[in-house]
């Protein structure tokens, strides 16, 4: 019995490092994100290249997200992941010192599509290092603490990459290649000696095929992923300027707004993700659903800056509770078969939307009013609903039954 629980002791204390191993990778990764915030204003102010070129430049690097989400899962598949991600990495920083010394927009175009290649590549096998490296027990966990490290890392970067860019644009391009140096070498050190897990989950092979396709739930998982996908993008993409118009709100109140998302990230995701395990995937799914609807629904029919931090609050609890638990479900479904795939078929279906969002709300906004944005991402959150009940009536409480079954076992 003694022996027992040393090893648990043991087993337990490594898988937790190495989940903090992790989490600190994507907060180092996401200070080098800074780049991507204030990309757009670099080429029009530094490099004064008109609005329409902007976006063009723009696009190449989400059409290379779109390519590197599937390309990174699908190498996966063949070579070793920890590999392949310190190679990415490297490659990554040296992109980023070329995008600080270019000035050619034809060669900008291509330095942008490859570092959108790299970035979704990165992302993606990031979810499958997590699979890899954490115990069944440990991965909600796990992908709750990436979302703490994530929001934190891009909440400094916004802040650092705005005093870097008022000494020299180009110092933002140099220190986020610093940074993602510095997170490629604390990548190698943490896992050189470390050994990938075997395989500890039980196929469900009525369910199971081993080709994504053929695999319903997942099929399900993947459309109900774009709908909450362009549900959730118009905070990022159309939230500033409704609230300017619609609420009269400036743009020191619209920037707390965002800050108060990321806080509430910080400070609530893993406590709610910890109370909710007993919930099962499918609850917290429904559950961060129905509050996206509600706190993005909700943003027509009221005014004021307490309203506007109340919708705040009910659409980023359902942001806490469906974005972590969309990535342990495919994790779960990948391990009968070509994980890599899957894991590139599902960042490639939300980059998808990510890339949709602007446009489509664009055009709505354009068309119908700011307040129709809000009533179609409302709609798309409910339509979800009923996918994601597909999705999960296989396998939510197999994973939450397995799981204890692991910790007991072990």
């Amino acid at each position: 019995m003694t022996s027992r629980l040393t090893r648990l002791i043991r087993l337990d204390g490594y898988f937790c490092s190495m989940a903090w191993v992790l989490a600190a990778l994507i907060f180092i990764s996401r200070l080098s994100a800074m780049v991507k915030l204030f990309m757009a204003l670099y080429l029009r102010q530094a490099l004064g290249l008109p609005i329409e070129t902007v976006g063009w430049l723009l696009s190449a690097y989400g059409a290379g997200l779109l390519i590197g989400s599937l390309g990174g899962g699908l190498l996966s598949d063949h070579f070793s992941t920890k590999r392949l991600t310190a190679l990415l990495f490297f490659v990554s920083a040296w992109i980023l010192v070329l995008l600080g010394l270019v000035t050619d927009v034809s060669l900008l175009a291509a330095l942008l599509l490859s570092s959108g290649v790299l970035d979704g590549a990165i992302r993606t096998l990031h979810q499958r290092l997590i699979m890899e490296y954490c115990q069944v027990a440990q991965r909600a966990r796990a992908q709750s603490l990436n979302r703490v490290s994530s929001n934190l890392g891009m909440a400094i970067a916004g802040v650092l990459g705005g005093v870097l860019a008022e000494t020299d644009f180009r110092w933002v391009f140099f220190f986020s290649a610093a940074m993602t140096l510095l997170a490629l070498a604390w990548f190698v050190r943490a896992t050189v000696h470390r050994e990938v897990l075997k395989s500890d989950e039980v196929p469900d092979t009525a369910s199971h095929s081993g080709v994504p396709f053929r695999d319903k739930p997942f099929v399900w998982l993947l459309v109900a992923s774009v709908l909450l996908g362009l549900a959730f993008e118009p905070v990022y993409s159309m939230l500033g300027n409704y609230l300017l118009e619609s609420y009269r709100l400036g743009p020191e109140v619209i920037g707390w707004q965002f800050a108060l998302n990321a806080l509430l990230v910080v400070l609530l995701q893993i406590p709610l993700s910890h109370l909710s395990e007993s919930w099962g995937a499918r609850r917290q799914l429904l559950a961060g659903a129905l509050l996206l609807a509600c706190g993005l629904g909700m943003l027509p029919w009221g005014s004021g800056i307490l309203y506007v931090s109340l919708s705040t609050v009910v659409w980023t609890l359902g942001e806490i509770l469906f974005m972590p638990t969309l990535n342990v479900m495919v994790m779960y479904r990948a391990k009968a078969g070509r994980s890599g795939l899957y894991f590139g078929l599902f960042s490639m279906c939300w980059s998808t939307s990510v890339l949709l969002s602007p446009t489509v709300g664009g055009q709505l906004y354009g068309h119908f009013g700011g307040h129709s944005v809000w009533i179609a991402s409302a709609v798309l959150a409910l339509t979800s609903m009923p996918l994601i009940y597909l999705a999960t009536c296989s396998c939510t409480h197999k994973v939450i039954n397995h799981s204890l079954k692991s910790e007991a076992a072990t």
